[in-house]
């Protein structure tokens, strides 16, 4: 969808702040629990999250919220990993789609790590999915030239399903943007809100669009949105039909302060016509 619901900006004192009963988790954890805080418990929500902030930690702790995970993670991340190291798993011998699950249990939370070969090999960590079941996905082998079929676990098809809003609120802001630049911070983050602002408007303008079932060629593209709010935005409060040139304010208080001076285009040609002759 790629609408940013909530965000912090890094200041270097955000883990100096703590609720209580929240426990240190790292500067990475830490921001997924400030972030929610606000997420009712015990319900079986589940969040997604790159390698970047999973770890083992972090989902216990989650789990016992009542809050599942899903992410990738870095082996390394995971203590007495026992699954094959990424140079083992890259060899040709092992077929592409091969994929290994490792499930432990600590303090009654299940937790499943599968490691799975595509291009890469991609590790995930998750208190609700597992590699079963398996499917079918298609890749092209560029060996063979050719679309093949190759395993997929479960877990890696609920990532991939519901990863996709940071990459995509990511593009938007990578494709249109505003394009002024600045040496002063503030005005940096204050424009970066603005096409916060905008995208998330962009989000729920085309959402709402597609509930009343409008087709999708008959909506706005970002730009173009855009373009549309700005120009309702720079004829706020002005008359529908905008006349060329310089507005008519701009005339009237000209011509009240030639008034006020005394001066007129017949008094001035005669000065000078008097000074010349």
């Amino acid at each position: 969808m790629g609408y940013a619901h909530k965000f912090e900006i890094y200041s270097g004192q955000e883990n100096l702040e703590k609720v209580p009963g929240e426990p240190d988790l790292g500067a990475t954890g830490n921001v997924v629990v400030r972030l929610l805080r606000g997420v009712p418990r015990m319900i079986n929500h589940i969040i997604y999250f790159d390698n970047f902030y999973t770890s083992l930690p972090l989902v216990y702790f989650l789990a016992k919220q009542g809050i599942h995970t899903v992410g990738t993670v870095q082996q390394n991340r995971i203590p007495n990993n026992k699954l094959p190291d990424r140079k083992t798993f890259m060899k040709k011998s092992v077929p592409r789609g091969s994929y290994e699950e490792r499930v432990s249990t600590l303090d009654g939370v299940d937790m499943s790590s599968v490691a799975w070969k595509d291009n890469k090999v991609i590790t995930l960590l998750s208190t609700y999915a597992g590699a079963l079941p398996v499917t079918e996905v298609s890749r092209y082998d560029k060996a063979k030239k050719e679309t093949i079929g190759i395993t997929c676990p479960f877990i890696v098809q609920e990532c991939n399903k519901h990863m996709g809003g940071v990459d995509l609120m990511d593009s938007f802001l990578g494709r249109n943007h505003i394009t002024i630049r600045s040496k002063k911070w503030y005005l940096r983050i204050f424009f970066h809100l603005l096409d916060l602002a905008v995208i998330n408007a962009w989000v729920i303008y085309r959402k709402n669009a597609m509930e009343r079932n409008h087709h999708k060629n008959n909506l706005l593209a970002m730009s173009q949105f855009r373009n549309e709010l700005a120009f309702v935005l720079c004829n706020k409060g002005t008359s529908k039909e905008t006349k060329r040139g310089r507005p008519s304010t701009l005339e009237d208080e000209l011509q009240s302060k030639k008034k006020k001076k005394g001066f007129s285009s017949s008094s001035t040609s005669k000065r000078y016509k008097n000074r010349w002759c």
